[in-house]
Order: structure tokens, then sequence, then C-alpha cells
């Protein structure tokens, strides 16, 4: 039996839980499941509403429990899973923490259940092993006219453009492995899902989304409303960029992209479409990150932290080991080089997709010229 955060479970932990595990519960996913109980007891507080909520991928059956037990506002669970032993064990688990009412155990195949149900929950999880792609289209159907949706992603290979024909097949754009691939990644992701949820008139508005170790996490609020869908599609469009001096820009699908640098003058290559806008909301993170402190989960709230600040800052980060390669010089420290772009009167900021990395709204060639004249000074 191991203990997650004061919820029992009967199961002894894998090293590595591969997907033939009977019963798949995953470690190094605590992380993941303590943001995401904060990020739903805030939407259930901002919404004023009792949550119908699905865990459609359950395994162990930890997420609905644990939202179960600590969310407040919620009508009912319902934990499923296709494979019999989860279910067995979900089951078990429940007896454990001595939760008999208000949860629903299913052991159905996840696409079935979420279409049978149609817009029968305020919020659904989708926790995967791999892409959670083909299980987008059946939780749009599933979801009420206003909801919450937490979904992620393990198969970054394909996200970040290791395997790009992968990412098109699954996701449909077209990637390639950059620097900042991470980044990329999630905004792909954060693109299908609109896609998907649009198809049925629903707009996704992302809330809280971050990557973190193997995988990535997005979570976001959706709404019913063609209006609203058609809005946001302006933040749906491609990234052009130059691989010679690392300039960036983010290009709406209407408008036409610089087939040269405007910096260097070589010639540029785009990648896309993906989600060009923000990422995440400042309010809500904040909110989040308070929850999370009131428990004491301090890895969280410093991840939620470095979230919050550099949410506004929409252009793809800059990794400092790869701004040393372009000048040809050993990389600077990243905390010194983000003081001196502020010197001059930008924005900037470290990044959770990297250690090594900065959000900055100062333009390649000022961080290129600083990072040249804190090498000559040294």
């Amino acid at each position: 039996m191991i203990e997650e955060r004061g919820t029992k479970l009967d199961i002894e932990a894998e090293d590595e839980p591969t997907k033939e595990s009977k019963v798949f519960y995953n470690n190094e996913m605590v992380l993941n499941r303590d943001i995401s109980v904060s990020a739903l007891k805030v939407y259930s507080e901002d919404q004023k509403v009792d949550l119908k909520v699905l865990d459609a991928l359950a395994g162990t059956g930890i997420r609905g429990i644990r939202y179960f037990r600590e969310v407040p506002d919620i009508e009912k669970v319902t934990i499923n899973d296709s494979k019999p032993d989860a279910f067995e064990n979900i089951k078990k688990n429940l007896e454990l923490n001595s939760l008999k009412t208000k949860v629903e155990v299913t052991s159905r195949d996840a696409n079935l259940l979420m279409s049978e149900r149609r817009k029968g929950f305020h919020y659904i999880d989708l926790d995967p092993f791999g892409s959670p792609a083909r299980f987008i289209d059946s939780a749009a159907r599933s979801l009420k006219h206003d909801s919450f949706i937490g979904i992620t992603a393990t198969d970054l290979a394909a996200l970040c453009g290791t395997y790009r024909k992968t990412c098109r097949r699954k996701y449909g754009s077209w990637v390639q492995n950059l620097p900042y691939h991470h980044e990329v990644g999630i905004r792909v992701l954060i693109k299908s899902v609109f896609d998907a949820l649009a198809v049925h008139n629903k707009v996704f508005d992302p809330k809280l989304c971050y990557a973190e170790r193997h995988y990535y996490r997005i979570m976001g609020e959706v709404r019913e409303t063609k209006k609203g869908v058609n809005r946001s599609l302006k933040n749906i469009g491609f990234l052009s960029f130059c691989s010679g001096c690392g300039y960036r820009k983010f290009s709406g699908e209407k408008e036409r992209v610089m087939r040269e640098c405007p910096n260097c003058e070589q010639d540029t290559r785009k990648i896309g479409p993906l989600w060009t806008g923000k990422i995440g909301r400042k309010n809500f993170i904040e909110k989040v990150r308070k929850s999370l402190k009131e428990k004491k989960l301090n890895e969280a709230v410093e991840l939620t932290k470095m979230l919050e600040k550099e949410m506004d800052i929409k252009k793809p980060f800059y990794d400092t080991h790869n701004i040393g390669k372009i000048t040809g010089q050993p990389a600077v420290s990243r905390d010194k080089l983000i003081k001196k772009i502020e010197d001059k009167g930008y924005n900037a900021e470290r990044t959770h997709f990297s250690p090594t990395g900065i959000k900055t709204s100062a333009p390649i060639e000022d961080i290129l010229s600083i990072s040249k004249e804190m090498n000559r000074k040294k």
C-alpha cells in the first residue's frame, strides 16, 4: 500500500510503469496531480457550481479520488479505466478511503463513455500513456457548455519535432527540433485541442500550461460559443525563425511570412500551425499558487511562481547556450543576462521551459549585443 497526499492506494509502486502495467500508477506525476487538484479547486470557486467530474483514464483512480477528497462542491466523480484489473483496484481504493457515495466506477472504452455522455461533465481529465490526440474529440462532445479540461501528453518526441511525420499525423502541424522545442511542442498541443473543440463550436481558453520532465500539461476553460471560437482564431498561426541569428516571430494564418530574416538577411523557415497566444492566465495561476502554498506543496509553488512571472511574454524563449553558439562565445549567466536586458528597458524573466532559458520582449539583435558585451567584460 502507498499513500499520496492523504489518499491511500492498494498497490505497489513500480520503478518504471509501462503501458502493459496491469494497474498504472506513476509516482513522477505527483506534481502534475497537485497542480491539477488546486487548478480544479480554483475553477470550482470561480464558477460556483457543483461539478460533475470525469477521470477518463484512471489507472488506480488516484486523480479522481483526490479530486473528490480535496475539491469542495463536487457533485459526482466518475472514475473510468477499461482494464479489468484497474477497475477492481479502483473499487478497492475507494473502500480504503471510505468513499461509497457520489463516486461512480466504470470500466469502459474512454471514447465510448465520453461520446455516450454528451455534455455530461463540467471537468474531464485526460492523462493517457502517450498521446491524448485520439481522446480529445470525444471529450469535446462530453463537456458541458461552460466547463474545464486537463490534458497530459507524454509523446514529446513527436510534439518537439524529432518525429515530424508523427506530429503531422497526430496533431496536424509541421515542426522541427529547435533550441526552444518544448515551447513549440506545448503550443502545437494547445492548437490541436483548440481545433478539436472548435468543431463542436466550443472555444478553448488556456489557463495554466507547462512542460515538466517527461510530459506537457495543459488546463483550460471551455465555452460553447461560435463567436468566441471565431475571435480566438487569431491565436492560431505560424512561427517563422532564422537558424543563423536566432530571430523568431509569430504570424497569423493570413499574414505573409517573411522569407528573409530582417536581422541577418538569411532565409527564414516556418513551422506550424500552432497556438500563438498566451499559454495561461496570470490571475488564474496566482490563485492556484496561493492554494498550493496553503498546502505547503513547495515544488508546485515554485513552478507556478515562475509560470506567473513569464506568462505575459509571448515570444518563444531564448537559451543562453544557444545564444553563445550564435555569437561564437561562452554562454553567459542567465540571471546576469536578465538583469542587463532589464537595464535596457525590456521585460525579461526566467522560464520554466529550461534552466538556462529566458523569456524576454527584447529583439534578438539586442540580446546578442548584450551577450557579446558581457563576454568582453569578463
